[in-house]
Parts: structure tokens; sequence; C-alpha cells
């Protein structure tokens, strides 16, 4: 599925609670995440033959394992990873909401994101 139509199955409200269970206290950021996701629900996707593929992700500075993307997956403009598929590997048994609430996350920390998005990501990385 295309990130875009991942993202349109759901409204923001329900992304919140999702995101906030899986990155505790981004609620402080809720106003920067509902304009990113407000932004990218009014973007044109470009196509892109490239994925965004969630796997096993092993953490190189301990024996930890997790189920994630590629930061690189994400290291492109915003239209552009909105075209892109996301895909689960064999073992992630991650929900579709939690797909989408994960990549509006990524986005908005890893992704080339508009001019217009500046102020909000520059609140969101002084945390």
């Amino acid at each position: 599925m295309k990130l875009i139509h991942l993202l349109q199955a759901y409204n923001f409200d329900e992304l919140m609670p999702i995101i906030n269970d899986m990155f505790p206290g981004t609620n402080k950021f809720r106003d920067s995440l509902e304009q990113a996701y407000n932004l990218m629900l009014g973007m044109k996707p470009v196509d892109s033959k490239k994925a965004i593929r969630y796997k096993i992700l092993h953490d190189d500075r301990s024996s930890d394992s997790y189920m994630g993307a590629e930061d690189a997956d994400f290291n492109s403009t915003w239209d552009v990873c909105l075209g892109k598929d996301v895909t689960r590997e064999k073992g992630v048994d991650l929900s579709d909401d939690e797909l989408a609430a994960n990549c509006l996350v990524n986005l908005c920390l890893l992704g080339r994101y508009p001019a217009s998005f500046e102020s909000a990501h520059k609140q969101m990385i002084k945390g």
C-alpha cells in the first residue's frame, strides 16, 4: 500500500495515541505532528519504485531487536516518500495504523520536509 493511502485511512486523532504509545512523551509535539499530517495529506505523491520496508532490525550496540524501517527509507522529500509502498517483511506484526503512525513520525524527523514545516521541525528537534 502506498504511504499516502495508509495515512488517508486514518484521521490524526486516531494516530496520535498510537504515536504517543510508540514514542512516550510525544504528546508535547501534537501540534507539529498534526501540521505535518495535514501537509502530507495535501501533497501530490510522486510515484517511487522504492519502498519503506518494515523488518526486524538489530541494534548493533546491544543484543536488542525491534521492528522498524531503515532510516534511509525516509531520506527523500515528503512527496516522494508518500508515493512509496509500505511493506512488512516476515515476522513484523505491526498493524496498519501502527505503520501509519510510525511513518508519520519518521518523515517528520528524517524526511526532507517542505519549507512550511521548518518552524515545527525545529520545535520537535529542540524537544
